[in-house]
């Protein structure tokens, strides 16, 4: 995720996509319904177009910083899947949600395994990552400088001018994956993926 120069203010470029908004004995969610997906977002997201991570290199580490088609979130086969961007109060940390629910066979604790191993594999890998206005970062894949929440994963994408700190979250037939962009990174990434774990689960438990 890229931040606009001067006082512009950069907004996602995610649109909500439904594969199967009604469900069927093939392709069920639940507890969590397609029709909620975007209810997994933040409350602060704005639905706006911007300029989004849109090619990785190497491929094997593409699901650590790619926005368009978010590769952690596609592996699963979502049914649904929505994403949004906002900024902190102050303008310094441009924030990315992408969003997904999926079968009510779906498995979180391999979700989580798989961008566990994508981050230990990568640590360390620069990354070429170029934007949806062909603007290239190089990025230093690092691990999450806050402990694990639950059911989450941290990482960090580290450049000269430019700093990154993702989390992915799953529980459930959900999943939920966060980019934090500024200067300095954001040291609330943790913050964020409890966050979006209550989302979760607030809608699991009231899930008719």
């Amino acid at each position: 995720m890229l931040a606009a120069a001067g006082s512009v203010v950069l907004v996602a470029a995610c649109t909500r996509h439904v594969d199967d908004a009604t469900a069927t004995a093939g392709s069920v969610a639940a507890p969590i319904l397609t029709t909620q997906v975007a209810d997994l977002l933040s409350p602060d997201v704005r639905g706006e177009e911007g300029n989004l991570f849109a090619v990785v290199e190497p491929q094997r580490c593409a699901g650590l910083a790619r926005e368009v088609d978010p590769p952690f979130i596609q592996a699963h086969r979502p049914l649904a899947t929505d994403g949004g961007h906002w900024t902190t109060p102050d303008g310094s940390i441009y924030i990315e949600e992408m969003v997904a629910v999926y079968r009510y066979d779906f498995d979180p604790a391999a979700a989580l395994d798989l961008v566990r191993r994508t981050a230990d594999e990568c640590r360390d890998q620069t990354l070429t990552v170029t934007t949806m206005k062909d603007r290239t970062y190089l990025f230093d894949v690092a691990p999450g400088s806050a402990p694990q929440p639950q059911n989450s994963v941290l990482w960090q994408l580290r450049a000269v001018d430019w700093n990154c700190d993702n989390t992915f979250v799953a529980a459930h037939n959900a999943a939920v994956e966060i980019t934090a962009c500024g200067e300095s990174g954001n040291p609330g990434a943790a913050d964020l993926a409890e966050e979006a774990l209550a989302r979760i689960e607030a809608l699991a438990n009231t899930a008719a």
